[in-house]
């Protein structure tokens, strides 16, 4: 059925609703909220439009990406420009257009990428049983404390987050929104980021934490050896062993990510950026068991180990090799067998919140 008006979005051509935000700073707002999950609700994509100078949060970006959305900038003289590539759209609709090599480019796109912060980048799949002793909170806690950050001081729906960072609260509220839960956003002083959410699984409760946790400047981390010298730093190391001794995590992945950290928060400029370099993966016990790995074998090609309970052991993987990154982390997934370990290590969180 067309849409003939819409209360928070600016324009709705053909599967697509758009948002203009004219602010230099845009964060995960109410109205913007109910914008992009509206657009998932009504199976249209959803397009943030911000001026050529703005920063979005990190928040912003990741509902952005989870709802196959986009976003954009216009510049002073009305053109639109994809802020993830940089290069020129006629319309919203053209945004997933691949450009042609005659496309213009923003500024911001022009020579290598430099400057910003450098940032570990969490993603957290860990089961919890189905009871009522069950908190949520304390992996999060555990792991941005393990990493040296600041601590969280502050929860909420949505941005700015204004809730006293209480892991009590935090679980009464993904409580009450159960089987499903949408992403609760947490905050630390210091420009860490994450957000949590839940699901009712047939065999308990599944927990998806994901985030950023500031680690310096991302031009300092590339002159040490970037993700390489990251995979053997010792904080890194004691935040996996400790998620592995404390939690039940399924998997758990760790990159490199350059970011932008103003007072406003953490986010990024449309301007160009390095792409995120694998650190470190975590594979639960349970990816442990099914994959039967022969861990003597992986260690004479992967920088592997067991860690955990010894009942119930994980395996850290560290890609800290001379090779890129990229290539020790296709060259592990192959000795594994792709299919086999994308099977093992399935999470059936995406099926679930189709449902919410």
């Amino acid at each position: 059925m067309p849409v003939e008006i819409h209360p928070v979005a600016d324009s709705w051509p053909d599967g697509l609703l758009v948002y203009e935000a004219r602010h230099e700073s845009t964060v995960l707002s109410a109205p913007l909220r109910a914008f992009i999950d509206d657009a998932r609700e009504s199976d249209r994509r959803p397009v943030l439009v911000t001026p050529a100078t703005s920063m979005i949060s990190w928040a912003v970006a990741e509902r952005l990406r989870e709802a196959d959305g986009m976003w954009t900038v216009r510049t002073l003289d009305g053109r639109l420009f994809n802020a993830l590539s940089g290069y020129e759209a006629a319309s919203p609709a053209e945004l997933w257009i691949e450009p042609t090599e005659y496309a213009m480019r923003l500024d911001t796109f022009h020579g290598a990428p430099s400057g910003g912060g450098a940032y570990l980048s969490l993603d957290v799949y860990a089961r919890e049983r189905a009871s009522a002793s069950t908190r949520f909170g304390g992996l999060a806690e555990s792991l941005v404390q393990a990493l040296g950050a600041e601590g969280l001081e502050s929860w909420g729906l949505q941005e700015p987050t204004t809730r006293r960072w209480d892991p009590s609260e935090l679980t009464a509220s993904l409580r009450s929104q159960m089987p499903v839960t949408s992403p609760h956003y947490l905050s630390g002083p210091d420009g860490t980021v994450l957000s949590t959410e839940v699901a009712r699984t047939s065999s308990g409760l599944l927990e998806h934490t994901r985030g950023m946790v500031p680690i310096g400047e991302f031009d300092r981390q590339l002159e040490a050896g970037g993700a390489s010298h990251l995979a053997r730093h010792p904080r890194l190391e004691k935040a996996l062993v400790e998620l592995a001794q404390s939690f039940r995590p399924t998997v758990a992945m760790v990159s490199l990510a350059q970011a932008v950290r103003t007072g406003r928060g953490t986010g990024q400029r449309a301007a160009a950026r390095w792409p995120d370099q694998p650190v470190a993966v975590l594979i639960g016990a349970r990816g442990v068991r099914d994959l039967d790995l022969d861990l003597d074998a992986l260690s004479q090609r992967h920088d592997v180990t067991h860690v955990g309970s010894r009942r119930a052991p994980c395996v850290l993987l560290r890609f800290s090799g001379p090779d890129p990154v990229w290539h020790q982390f296709a060259a592990f997934t192959h000795d594994l067998d792709e299919e086999r370990l994308a099977s093992a290590l399935a999470v059936d969180f995406a099926r679930l919140q189709e449902a919410d």
